[in-house]
């Protein structure tokens, strides 16, 4: 079992960003991420998409961050949403109620659609061929 998260980002257009998470969101990895999506909100990007597909176990403490996430990036006039997820952190997004205040989808090209995105990540580096207003 995976004891550390693991985090690939990819910029999909200027004003977006897609992180992709992998292994435990808990409170070993809670600053860490606190402090990932600090340095990557604002500026330009105001559509943040995280990939929890490849999330094995999500805990209150990684709730935290994700909410610490959602108010920065709504402060500046964004959104945050959720692409994918396994069985656990359903269970966990459920019982908080957070699944009301978080978008959750399927898939990334779910959450690419639902925030305006038009066309889908290429293969090399996850940039979409065409960038805008939306993400």
């Amino acid at each position: 079992m995976e004891d550390t998260i693991t985090v690939r980002t990819e910029l999909v257009s200027e004003n977006c960003i897609l992180i992709s998470l992998a292994g435990r969101f808990d409170a070993t990895s809670m600053n860490t991420m606190k402090e990932v999506f600090k340095d990557l909100i604002g500026g330009a990007v105001n559509q943040v998409i995280v990939d929890m597909a490849q999330v094995s176990f999500v805990d209150s403490a990684g709730l935290s961050a994700l909410v610490s996430a959602l108010k920065l990036v709504r402060r500046i006039g964004g959104d945050l949403v959720i692409a994918g997820m396994q069985p656990q952190a359903k269970t966990v997004f459920s019982l908080t109620m957070l699944d009301q205040v978080i978008p959750i989808y399927a898939n990334r090209q779910e959450a690419l659609t639902a925030l305006g995105q038009q066309a889908e990540l290429d293969a090399r580096g996850g940039r979409s061929s065409r960038a805008g207003q939306d993400c």
